[in-house]
């Protein structure tokens, strides 16, 4: 079976929040189109073949307009019934133990992007199957919020990037 890189690429705020305490993410609107900047997004993206994530960050997107997505595969991790009308858009009911492993044993895929949310993001670290980490560092606090939960001590900090407008990147690789 081929192993598949599970890559999580998020953004946190300077004291450690993925959300704000109503799971928003109207913070990150400043930052989103700094010009000349994307402190790699771009790269990053063209490496993934496939986009995993929870039922709530779904919702989230959907309310943003247009998929920003297309063509790419989704896997929606959820236990609810959602309207689906992306054709890349896989509904996932079972747990991320079985996923993972259906999806090894399909050899569908090489480098997929856990996007979130807290609670999926836990599900993957919990099973030790995050490989890697880029944590893009917003220099604003929240205060409260949904913050990151990802046990650092299973990973070594392997590059730290500085970007545009103070906001620091750093990419961690499992021990």
């Amino acid at each position: 079976m081929k192993k598949i890189k599970t890559i999580l690429y998020i953004a946190i705020s300077q004291d450690g929040f993925i959300a704000d305490k109503d799971g928003g993410v109207s913070w990150l609107d400043p930052y989103n189109n700094i010009e000349g900047e994307d402190c790699g997004y771009h790269a990053f993206y063209e490496s993934i073949d496939g986009i995993i994530m929870g039922s709530r960050s779904y919702e989230q997107i959907l309310g943003f307009g247009e998929w920003i997505w297309p063509g790419k595969p989704t896997f929606v991790f959820t236990a609810k019934s959602l309207q689906v009308n992306r054709p890349e858009v896989v509904l996932v009911h079972e747990d991320v133990a079985t996923f993972m492993s259906q999806s090894r044993s399909k050899e569908q895929h090489q480098n997929l992007w856990l996007l979130g949310g807290a609670e999926l993001i836990k599900s993957f670290a919990a099973l030790g199957l995050i490989d890697e980490c880029i944590i893009t560092i917003i220099p604003t606090s929240l205060g409260t919020g949904i913050p990151l939960s990802l046990p650092y001590e299973d990973f070594e900090l392997a590059q730290t990037k500085q970007c545009k407008e103070s906001i620091v990147q750093k990419v961690y690789t499992r021990k």
